[in-house]
């Protein structure tokens, strides 16, 4: 499959545009009288790579990437309107030109209002880098914006103190910044009864319809979904989960598919104490691959060149551990495989990693992770590649406001395939970070 490389500085320009006019649309219905100052950071980082593209070796190119940007985090208290937000918004260049300058951002915003107990009105959005194909490393060429954005009202009926009804209706816009194909609008209605059968279980029926429309391909899903739910604290440990049916249909001129089967998910997490804390998490949807469940699944990336139908069946597992004052250890494995259905093509993917800080002195912290994962492509397991990544950094606090890192990594590719892509490439990272307020 060909690489989505970019075709030059326009293309970056304009998508820059894209990206800050998304974020107002995103950060709009935020508007609300902050309770508190924001947190906010500005932060520059430079990046050296001897294959920045992570090109097959003899193809290597190497390269410096400079980011400078803001970091803002804020929560309003409670009230008749809350919100939140976060994340940094960067504006990335390459000195030796292998990629064009864009705007790069990891930005989450939430919000509600509820003037009385019967209704809501709430918000969300997010401003995140993708993968564009999943067949190729993931690059600074093979990445592009998402803008989501969702909003919409909530009706509330107490029929009586232990049961909840609510009728939820909500739009939502994803927009990509190469991929316009997949970009789409969607409204969702579910209706839902809660119902508190003790202090620590309560459960319930939900339904729910959403009509999705494609804007460039004229492409139209609707997908239905009919399931029960749980919550239940026991002690120190917590389950919840799901159990249900969905059926999903697309429509483009006459070509018409169906999929439908059982979906669900259980989660359960546990806390020993203030130190240890585990958790493991099973899920199976059906969905299309503009839908933002992939923030949901750890590991999980959706190839935006397959079609829009996409059966998702992930487990996730995980612990982390505050071994002394000084030293905490985390772990998590994640296996996801995804079948988009038109296509009749399934991807799979094993990956776990693994890191460790350690408070080497008072205002030092030393920090190493590594990672291993495993990614197949097709029905008969040919396609098989092997990623093997690791990395060691420094936080340096100069003082209560001004952070100094520096890091160092190296990341290796392997295939089975005869043809496929093998790449290595050795890294360093240098950067300061300033709390403003």
């Amino acid at each position: 499959m060909p690489d989505r490389t970019l075709n030059g500085p326009g293309s970056r320009r304009n998508g820059t545009i894209r990206t800050l006019f998304g974020a107002v649309l995103t950060l709009w219905p935020m508007a609300v009288a902050w309770a508190d100052p924001a947190t906010v950071d500005v932060f520059a980082n430079t990046r050296y790579s001897d294959n920045i593209d992570k090109r097959a070796s003899g193809s290597e190119e190497e390269d410096f990437e400079h980011r400078v940007g803001i970091g803002i985090n804020k929560q309003t208290g409670p009230g008749t309107c809350e919100a939140a937000i976060g994340g940094d918004m960067a504006f990335v260049t390459y000195q030796r030109g292998t990629n064009s300058d864009e705007v790069s951002a990891d930005l989450d915003a939430s919000g509600n209002c509820q003037p009385n107990r019967n209704v809501r009105w709430s918000a969300r959005g997010s401003i995140r880098d993708v993968r564009t194909t999943t067949q190729a490393p993931d690059s600074p060429n093979n990445r592009e914006r998402r803008n989501f954005l969702a909003t919409g009202p909530s009706f509330i009926a107490y029929p009586s103190r232990r049961d909840t009804l609510t009728l939820d209706m909500e739009y939502q816009m994803t927009r990509f910044q190469e991929s316009t194909e997949d970009d789409s609008d969607r409204v969702v209605t579910t209706g839902r009864w809660q119902h508190l059968f003790t202090r620590n279980l309560n459960g319930g029926l939900a339904a729910s319809q959403s009509n999705i429309d494609y804007r460039q391909t004229e492409e139209e899903l609707v997908r239905r979904s009919a399931n029960g739910f749980f919550n239940w604290q026991r002690g120190n440990g917590s389950w919840s989960g799901e159990l249900g049916y969905s059926w999903l249909e697309s429509e483009q001129g006459p070509l018409v598919n169906d999929t439908e089967g059982a979906t669900g998910q259980l989660a359960y997490r546990h806390q020993w104490g203030q130190g240890t804390s585990a958790f493991a998490e099973f899920r199976r949807s059906i969905t299309d691959v503009s839908s933002e469940v992939d923030l949901r699944i750890p590991g999980l990336d959706f190839n935006l060149t397959q079609t829009s139908a996409v059966v998702v069946t992930a487990f996730t597992v995980g612990a982390g551990q505050q071994w002394t004052e000084r030293t905490r250890s985390d772990l998590s494995v994640s296996a996801t495989e995804s079948d988009y259905e038109a296509s009749g093509t399934t991807e799979e993917r094993l990956s776990s990693e693994l890191s460790v800080s350690h408070r080497l002195m008072q205002n030092l912290t030393g920090q190493g992770s590594a990672g291993f994962a495993r990614e197949t492509f097709g029905q008969n397991s040919e396609d098989e590649r092997d990623t093997v990544r690791a990395q060691l950094g420094l936080d340096y606090q100069r003082t209560r406001d001004l952070t100094l890192s520096a890091s160092i990594g190296h990341e290796t590719q392997s295939a089975e395939l005869p043809g496929a892509r093998e790449y290595d490439e050795n890294w360093i990272q240098f950067g300061v970070r300033y709390n403003l307020r």
